[in-house]
């Protein structure tokens, strides 16, 4: 489940803003305690956090969905023909 979700916080909320919204969360009781408190935890933790915002904030929509809302002059390639494209590099043998 989305943390920010849970917690009903941004991105860009602060360890202070979390903590309230913990709180808050907690009172509202639309989610259980236990939920609060892992959602308040991934956050507060830097390097979970980071993974969080890439999951749940960057949109990779363009690249699930190539040539949607661009110019669709230009033939898009569906994931199997660009991965029949990708050339063999042995570089990455050992």
């Amino acid at each position: 489940m989305n943390p920010y979700e849970i917690l009903a916080v941004h991105s860009d909320a602060t360890p202070h803003d979390i903590v309230q919204a913990a709180a808050l969360a907690l009172r509202t009781r639309k989610y259980s305690a236990t939920e609060i408190a892992e959602a308040r935890m991934q956050l507060m933790n830097p390097e979970k956090r980071i993974i969080l915002d890439f999951i749940y904030h960057v949109d990779i929509s363009p690249l699930l969905h190539p040539g949607k809302g661009t110019d669709t002059s230009e033939p898009t390639l569906s994931v199997t023909e660009a991965t029949e494209r990708l050339e063999y590099l042995s570089v990455f043998e050992s």
